[in-house]
């Protein structure tokens, strides 16, 4: 009889087949249930400990997992799924990992009746493509420019988080910094100093970058027909929805014919090109004071105060000058000796060095600024020069404060002050001052016209309490620049999901034959975990509510969700929370994608040794 032959290290873990595939669906589980009392309004905290000792108090999805250590390959997989969704949309963390468990959890029983995973992720896919078709069906446009709209929007994504005490001034601080960097075509141009299209071509540019973004998303041609089209369905939405004697069923009537076909290329805001959150716009957190004194500022503030006492700390209408070089004496790049025989000649070199930094200064001055600011030191000498001069000068910036500086103001950021030239000034900058809040000095550069960067001072009781605040902010930014960019709202408190679930499991009755029904209609059962996690937290009667929420969708009701904080079923054209499309969209991408992924793996092949018996 022949030997086996041994091919892997038999010291290593290794699980196979079935085994496997249960092994990556418990560590799923396990890793929705951490987070599963973190979704809604009555969602509990997590403290968390980390290694060097400090303490995280969140209910973010991401920011929990982040911090949790994790040894099964299959839960680090669910852990990169919040930070995806987090990269890509900035909300709905919490919900992809609840929703990849629940999807886990529901593939459990068709392994064990033998199904073969290929034709569970066959059904899977079926049931994500009809899922992105029924979404944007019950979508409903939103006019961005309607501040209130927006501001309902905001407050309902934050609605469930830790600074929802403050919801007003929290939406205010995510709305103002979000349309203070949005950037429209026209801005754009203005910023790279391109020659102003006309009207035509602009819309023509705006709706191909429009379009190339939308992605999977169905494209209309953005044709001022089409455009024509999109404004009537979105008057139409809007009148339906304000006349009392439609119901949410008439709205939702009225626009499936045409909802599924618009896309952003025609939406009703189509010029946004560029909202970039994280290089313009600066969260300073500053401990002490009240929450209500945080404020968007119309310029940008620096931790920094100026090099030399006698510079000016109050500034209006500063000529502004923004370096990326030395304002002090160059020494060569290699070692150098230098052998002096008379005393006038080491006099000599010290005037070489003198006149060297006499000479930039001059350059410097000769343009009348009354700031520099540079991202490398200042020698004394050099300050001493500017102060003749009455130029401040602030020293050692960060490349991103320096960029956000230069958007703000109107300048160009130039790398040596041979190249300086009088378009590099930046003029649009109102005031220039220097504050001492607590016990750090701050310059404030404020007033800015049009500013296309800012920052948001926040203030607060302690450091663990403003980095909440700030986790809070960035996901509440988030949602208004995706509705920018996509203005559609899909109905929230679980429902979305409870619209899928229902007219998926329709689909699966009616439209899928054979085998791959039961992994279809297992899908529209998974979108259920949402709304039933919020009545649990909130409180309420899982069976009795989610049976109510059932009948009202099956009459086609589909804006029926729940009121997080009881628990009970509300219509969300009353309750007014809706969520932004492109979450929702992202999240059952997100989640399908993940557990398809995990139900394909059958050999799991661990680089630890076994644990010894």
């Amino acid at each position: 009889m022949q030997s086996p032959v041994i091919v892997l290290n038999t010291s290593k873990q290794r699980e196979t087949g079935h085994r496997a595939q249960m092994s990556n669906i418990a560590a799923g589980k396990t890793v929705a249930d951490v987070v599963r009392t973190c979704l809604g309004p009555r969602a509990m905290l997590k403290m968390l400990l980390d290694p060097m000792g400090g303490i995280t108090l969140t209910n973010d999805g991401f920011a929990i997992l982040r911090e949790c250590e994790v040894a099964h390959p299959a839960a680090k997989s669910m852990i990169e799924l919040s930070r995806t969704q987090d990269d890509e949309v900035g909300d709905g963390t919490t919900s992809v990992i609840i929703l990849a468990g629940e999807m886990l959890a529901i593939s459990a029983p068709f392994l064990e009746r033998k199904i073969h995973p290929v034709v569970i992720l066959r059904a899977f896919q079926k049931a994500l493509e009809d899922a992105q078709v029924i979404l944007r069906e019950i979508a409903v446009p939103v006019d961005t420019a309607d501040r209130e709209k927006m501001l309902g929007l905001i407050k309902s994504a934050i609605g469930t988080k830790f600074v929802s005490r403050w919801n007003d001034l929290m939406c205010d601080l995510a709305l103002s910094a979000v349309q203070t960097v949005m950037c429209r075509s026209a801005d754009l141009d203005a910023l790279h100093g391109v020659t102003q299209d006309t009207p035509a071509s602009i819309t023509a540019t705006a709706a191909t970058a429009a379009s190339g973004e939308a992605g999977d998303k169905p494209t209309s041609g953005g044709s001022t027909a089409d455009n024509a089209a999109t404004s009537s369905v979105a008057a139409s939405a809007t009148d339906a929805t304000a006349a009392s004697d439609l119901g949410p069923a008439s709205v939702t009537e009225a626009l499936a014919t045409d909802i599924g076909s618009i896309t952003k290329s025609a939406a009703p805001d189509v010029d946004v090109r560029e909202v970039d959150i994280k290089r313009f716009v600066r969260v300073e957190k500053v401990p002490g004071g009240e929450i209500e004194e945080s404020r968007v500022l119309d310029g940008v503030m620096i931790n920094k105060d100026v090099v030399h006492p006698k510079m000016r700390r109050h500034i209006e209408n500063p000529r502004i000058i923004l370096l990326d070089c030395p304002l002090e004496y160059q020494q060569g790049e290699s070692q150098t000796n230098l052998e002096i025989t008379r005393e006038s000649d080491w006099s000599r070199v010290l005037e070489i060095e003198e006149e060297q930094i006499r000479a930039m200064c001059e350059k410097i001055a000769a343009f009348k600024p009354d700031l520099v600011i540079t991202e490398k030191g200042v020698s004394d000498l050099a300050q001493h020069y500017l102060v003749k001069e009455n130029i401040t000068a602030l020293r050692r910036m960060r490349k991103t404060d320096n960029n956000r500086i230069a958007r703000a103001t109107g300048a160009r950021i130039v790398t040596s002050v041979d190249e300086l030239k009088e378009q590099d000034v930046g003029t649009a900058c109102g005031l220039f001052s220097v504050e001492k809040i607590g016990d750090e000095y701050f310059s404030f550069l404020t007033k800015c016209k049009n500013p296309k960067a800012c920052t948001i001072l926040l203030r607060g009781p302690g450091k663990d309490t403003l980095n909440e605040i700030d986790r809070n902010l960035q996901d509440a930014m988030c949602v208004a620049r995706n509705v920018l960019f996509n203005p559609y709202l899909c109905p929230g408190g679980g429902a979305t999901e409870m619209a899928l679930s229902v007219k998926l499991a329709q689909r699966a009755k009616s439209d899928i034959d054979g085998i791959e029904q039961w992994p279809y209609g297992g899908v529209a059962e998974a979108m259920e975990v949402i709304p039933r996690t919020l009545i649990q937290n909130g409180g309420g009667n899982a069976i009795r509510t989610l049976t109510e929420l059932r009948a009202k969708h099956a009459a086609g009701l589909t804006t029926w969700g729940v009121d997080g904080e009881k628990g009970v079923p509300v219509d969300m054209n009353e309750y007014g929370v809706w969520e932004p499309l492109a979450v929702k969209l992202q999240t059952i991408k997100t989640a399908i994608d993940s557990a398809s992924l995990l139900l394909r793996v059958d050999d799991i092949v661990s680089g630890t040794a076994k644990k010894s018996e």
